[in-house]
């Protein structure tokens, strides 16, 4: 334990760009870069008023170390923080527009990612303060500042370009993310398809395995039991024949219905396939608690009858595999011992069960 926190401790902590302080860190370092860039420009001689720059940029320089400052030492609430971090950003780049003048033209797009990338952290909402705050100062500077006053569209492409880029950035966003909520809920939908039976509308096969490997999977890492049953129908062929397939297709959607109270919530029922059925029982009690699920299915299944055909009766044979079980570690061969006992149990007449665990498969109880 000890190794493990001073381990935690010695690694390096990364700024995030998504986060306050590697925002606020962000600001002040780009701003920094700027700062080299316009030293290069004064001295090949592209700045004309220096002491202008200076005031204007400066003026940002000191309000991102100022906040880098803010954000270290938690003042205010993070709500109200963010807030003047939006208003103020574009407050004090628009005084650095005023002043800075043409020196400002290689970053004039500057307003612009604010409100996106407030878009992007933030929400909407946030995106919108920027976008009306951005708007308002640069506006307000480009007014007062006669170099901008002297480029009129030029500056009004400035203010449009806060108001546009960033409303087409979002709506771009909102209508990317709604189509990946689309292809996600589409392929959940065809997942759940792929895994379900199309008549009884229980799992299929499919479905039945990946049940039984997460089955698997925790009495593998779990102290807990479970079993699976495969459930094989007695007389279904006699309803096919003498009642029709319309008839056996509604027995067949009434025994799923019958096989799911048999069993709780946790527990899986499925089709395998035909008029063979599956159930998966999870964090059982006691052996005894299987035979009894097991008694529970062979008389709700021979309590059903046909409307057409009375007489006609239904019965089951059930083969079950106790898990865990040492002789078994993959699915089909779970699957491969239920249905052997199932055969098993078929031979020995109706209405039977057979069960396969540590013990002799010849002590499995009968059905009453």
């Amino acid at each position: 334990m000890k190794f493990s926190l001073i381990k935690e401790q010695s690694e390096p902590q990364r700024l995030r760009l998504d986060g306050e302080m590697g925002h606020a860190c962000f600001r002040f370092f780009g701003t920094l870069a700027f700062v080299a860039y316009l030293a290069v420009a004064h001295a090949v001689g592209h700045l004309a008023n220096s002491s202008a720059v200076v005031i204007g940029v400066g003026a940002y320089l000191a309000f991102g170390l100022l906040w880098i400052g803010v954000v270290a030492s938690s003042v205010l609430t993070f709500k109200v923080r963010r807030v003047l971090s939006i208003v103020l950003d574009q407050a004090m780049f628009a005084v650095a527009l005023g002043y800075a003048g043409e020196a400002m033209g290689p970053v004039t797009w500057a307003p612009v990612v604010m409100v996106i990338g407030n878009a992007l952290r933030n929400g909407p909402y946030y995106a919108r303060l920027s976008a009306v705050s951005g708007v308002a100062c640069s506006a307000t500077a480009i007014c007062l500042s006669p170099f901008w006053r002297s480029i009129p569209l030029i500056s009004e492409g400035l203010i449009l370009a806060i108001i546009v880029l960033p409303v087409y950035v979002q709506v771009l966003s909102e209508q990317v993310a709604h189509a990946k909520r689309e292809l996600k809920l589409r392929a959940a939908k065809f997942e759940f398809a792929s895994k379900t039976d199309s008549l009884t509308g229980i799992l299929n096969r499919s479905g039945f395995f990946y049940a039984l490997e997460e089955l698997l999977e925790e009495v593998r890492n779990k102290p807990i039991k479970g079993a699976i049953m495969l459930l094989d129908l007695d007389g279904f062929k006699a309803v096919n024949d003498e009642c029709g397939h319309s008839a056996g297709d509604a027995a067949l959607k009434e025994i799923a219905a019958r096989l799911m109270q048999c069993v709780r919530v946790a527990d899986t029922v499925a089709r395998i396939g035909g008029d063979e059925f599956g159930i998966a029982l999870a964090n059982v009690s006691t052996d005894e608690s299987v035979e009894r699920v097991a008694r529970d299915v062979i008389a709700s299944i021979s309590a059903l009858r046909m409307p057409a055909r009375p007489e006609l009766r239904l019965g089951v044979s059930i083969g079950i595999c106790l898990l865990p079980d040492p002789r078994f570690s993959a699915a089909e061969e779970i699957m491969d011992e239920a249905d052997r006992l199932m055969y098993q149990a078929k031979r020995a007449g109706t209405n039977q069960f057979r069960v396969s665990s540590e013990r002799d498969s010849s002590d499995a109880s009968e059905a009453a």
